[in-house]
C-alpha cells in the first residue's frame, strides 16, 4: 500500500510539473561513522548539519511513510526516530529507539539494506540474510542453506521474498506463488553483476551485466511468463542499482548510469554512480565519492546539476521536513 501511495504521488507531480510547489526535503548521506543532512534540489550541496554514530555507517533506510532513519553498522541495525528539522537544519539527533545486535562474529561492514512493504531486508553477504517486521522489529532469519552464491534477495509485493541468483548461463528467479511457486531458468550471457528492483505497481526489473553491456528483463507474477528483456543491452557495465520510475528504470554503477523510458531513446553517461535516490520532487541523486549529480526528471534534455560533494556516501535517502 506504502509503494502504491508513493507511486500515486510520483505520477501526480509528473503531470503537474514543475508548476507544483515542492515538497520541502532532506538528503542525508552516510559518510564515515556520520550521517550528514542537505537540502534536497538541484542547489548545491551544501551540509545542514550531522549526526554522529560512533561507529561506520553501512547503508541507510527510510521507508516511505516511516518517521524512522533506519542505519546499518558493522555489528547492528538501528532505528532513530526523526523528528524537527528544515531545509537550512538537520533534524535533532535523538537516542536510537531500536538496536537489533547481529550474531556473534557476523560482519556486516559490506551490507546493505532493502525496503519491502511492512518490512525491510538486511543482507550482511554470504547466506547471513534477515527480514525486520516495521511493527515490531525482530530480526527473522532468511533460510539461505539452498540458494547458490551471490543470490541477490529482495522483498517483493506484499513483502515476498524474491530470490535471483546468477549461474553460468544466465540467472535463475524464485518467488513464492501457488504451489512451488514461480522458478524460472533465463538463458543468457554468463552475469558479472546482477542487480534488480521491484516497482510500486509491482514490476520486478533485472539488470544483468555481462562486463560490457547490460541488458534489463522485467518480469510481473501475474504473467506467469519467464523474464522477457525490455529493449536492447545498454551500453553501460559495473551496474549497481536499478531504481524504478514513474515510466521507466533508471540504472548506475561504476561505468556510468542510464536512464531508460518508454517511447523515448536511452540516455547512458560515463558519470559513475555507486547510490541513486529519486525523490517524489522528481529528482534523481546520484552520488559517487567527491560528487553528488542531480537530474531534473521533468527536463527534457535531464541537465546534470553537479556539486563537489565531501560525503564518500554509504547510503542516501530523502527525508521530509517541515511537517
Amino acid at each position: 500500500m506504502k509503494k502504491l501511495l508513493l507511486l500515486a504521488l510520483l505520477f501526480l507531480v509528473a503531470c503537474t510539473g514543475t508548476s507544483e510547489p515542492p515538497l520541502n526535503l532532506l538528503l542525508a548521506v552516510g559518510d564515515g561513522d556520520r550521517v550528514v543532512f542537505y537540502p534536497a534540489g538541484p542547489d548545491e550541496a551544501v551540509a545542514v548539519g550531522s549526526w554522529n554514530l560512533g561507529e561506520p555507517v553501512v547503508d541507510l533506510l527510510r521507508l516511505e511513510g516511516e518517521s524512522r532513519l533506519w542505519v546499518l553498522g558493522p555489528g547492528a541495525l538501528r532505528a532513530y526516530p526523526l523528528s524537527g528539522g528544515a531545509l537550512d537544519q538537520a533534524p535533532a539527533q535523538p537516542a536510537a529507539s531500536v538496536t537489533l545486535d547481529l550474531e556473534p562474529g557476523v560482519d556486516c561492514s559490506q551490507g546493505s539494506l532493502r525496503p519491502g512493504n511492512d518490512e525491510l531486508l538486511l543482507d550482511c553477504g554470504g547466506g547471513k540474510v534477515w527480514t525486520v517486521p516495521l511493527a515490531n522489529p525482530a530480526l527473522a532469519p532468511v533460510d539461505t542453506s539452498a540458494d547458490g552464491p551471490n543470490t541477490l534477495y529482495l522483498l517483493g509485493p506484499e513483502d515476498l521474498l524474491t530470490k535471483l541468483t546468477p549461474t553460468a548461463g544466465g540467472f535463475e528467479l524464485r518467488y513464492p506463488g501457488p504451489g512451488e511457486g514461480y522458478h524460472y531458468s533465463v538463458a543468457t550471457t554468463e552475469p558479472s553483476g546482477l542487480s534488480a528492483a521491484w516497482s510500486p505497481a509491482g514490476v520486478l526489473a533485472i539488470a544483468v551485466d555481462d562486463g560490457q553491456n547490460t541488458t534489463l528483463y522485467t518480469w510481473t507474477a501475474a504473467s506467469g511468463d519467464p523474464p522477457k528483456p525490455s529493449g536492447d543491452p545498454l551500453a553501460l557495465s559495473g551496474v549497481r542499482f536499478v531504481l524504478p520510475l514513474t515510466e521507466g528504470w533508471l540504472l548506475g554503477g561504476g561505468q556510468g548510469y542510464a536512464l531508460r523510458r518508454p517511447d523515448k531513446a536511452d540516455v547512458v553517461r560515463q558519470k559513475p554512480a555507486s547510490y541513486g535516490l529519486v525523490d517524489p520532487n522528481l529528482y534523481a541523486y546520484l552520488g559517487a565519492p567527491g560528487r553528488l549529480v542531480v537530474l531534473d526528471l521533468l527536463d527534457p534534455a535531464l541537465g546534470e546539476h553537479e556539486h563537489a560533494f565531501a560525503a564518500a556516501p554509504r547510503g542516501l535517502v530523502y527525508l521530509p521536513v517541515g511537517q
